[in-house]
């Protein structure tokens, strides 16, 4: 934080990893507001198939302090994890540790992102329980029942089909109650491993949509960065009127174009 030339922290994490770096973010941001930095820092937290982390006071803090923007927590469509404390945990303790068992094993199994073995009753039992709770908080007037934790931040909700950003309370509860509903005990436990996939996807989408050269979507990472700076400066035209050269004259011919630009507006 010391260096000027730091412009962004980024805190990640997956499952509890990802209780863990809200957590983290959290901190950091109330370090930076205690010593009143002034620099240009900013931190972004972004998460993936995170449990919920506090009540509605906690969200409440959050907002208040304008502190919601700094986090973003991807769920999956079917995910049981972010939806898991919408049920009261105590009671399903042993089914919990079973379930952190079972992905610790899918984890380490040839086929990662497949289930290593089939769902259990106990797993059933856990996602009806889960379902239920989750009727139940989208419940309006005086039988409603309350809910122990609450969202807080952007929600971004993803699937094979694209993703949908939301930074409602309201509407995030609901979003993962409509979505819960449509899937399975199976597809619920399996979601959780398969956020590698679904960043893969929606990033290949993103590309395709804003990709200079007709879907040609380059194969690295490094050059598809290049071409949408590029296309962000508005000088695509000019790439198009290149896309003959070979990768490596291509990706030589985006340095220059870039270098040239940096120059002529410095």
């Amino acid at each position: 934080m010391g260096n000027s030339n730091t412009k962004t922290i980024v805190i990640t994490g997956h499952s509890i990893g990802g209780a863990t770096a809200s957590l983290s973010a959290l901190w950091l941001l109330s370090y930076l507001h205690h010593i009143s930095c002034s620099t240009s820092v900013s931190v972004l937290c972004i998460t993936f198939g995170s449990p919920m982390l506090g009540n509605d006071s906690f969200s409440r803090a959050i907002l208040k302090e304008r502190w919601g923007g700094n986090f973003c927590h991807v769920v999956s469509k079917h995910d049981i994890m972010p939806r898991l404390l919408f049920a009261p945990t105590t009671p399903y303790t042993a089914q919990l540790n079973l379930l952190l068992q079972f992905w610790q094993q899918s984890t380490t199994a040839p086929g990662f992102g497949k289930l290593a073995v089939p769902v259990s009753d106990q797993q059933q039992e856990l996602f009806n329980v889960v379902m239920s709770c989750l009727d139940a908080a989208t419940q309006d007037g005086e039988g409603s029942t309350p809910i122990l934790f609450h969202p807080f931040g952007s929600y971004l909700f993803v699937s094979s089909e694209g993703a949908v950003s939301v930074d409602s309370s309201t509407a995030v509860i609901k979003m993962m109650h409509l979505m819960f509903a449509s899937g399975s005990p199976a597809c619920s436990i399996e979601d959780h491993l398969k956020y590698g996939d679904y960043v893969k996807k929606l990033s290949l989408q993103f590309l395709s949509h804003k990709n200079s050269m007709q879907g040609n979507i380059p194969d690295s990472s490094y050059e598809a960065g290049l071409e949408l700076a590029v296309q962000s400066l508005g000088l695509a035209k000019q790439v198009n009127a290149l896309s003959c050269l070979t990768p490596l004259w291509y990706v030589m011919f985006l340095h220059l174009l870039l270098i040239e630009h940096i120059q002529s507006v410095a």
